[in-house]
């Protein structure tokens, strides 16, 4: 064999050994970061929070702001006014306005 003829050898068998081991990185690497998904609630869940827990939260926001200025001044003289309003009153609101429908405490 001649010089032309082994280096041409010697490249394509070259080529062949990167071409192979390139590939092979992906094969056993790790699997892809797949962000967990939860599974969609339940359809009696997203009925009673529609039919029952979204009413009565809209009629409690009003009840419960009652409550806190009824419990203002006492908060006020204790210097814990925040902490008062989001106990009785921001629970509330979130409660009901900013929950997945169908998800919360009365279903998980």
């Amino acid at each position: 064999m001649n010089r032309i003829t082994i280096r041409v050898w010697s490249g394509i068998i070259l080529i062949m050994i990167l071409g192979c081991t390139m590939g092979t990185g992906l094969a056993f690497g790790e699997e892809p970061y797949k962000d967990p998904q939860t599974p969609p609630p339940n359809p009696m869940n997203v009925t009673a929070d529609a039919l029952i827990l979204r009413p009565v939260g809209l009629i409690m926001i009003p009840v419960m702001g009652l409550v806190y200025c009824i419990s203002y001044p006492f908060a006020k003289i204790a210097g814990n006014e925040q902490e008062t309003y989001q106990s009785v009153l921001g629970d509330t609101i979130d409660y009901t306005f900013h929950r997945p429908m169908g998800r919360g405490e009365p279903f998980d």
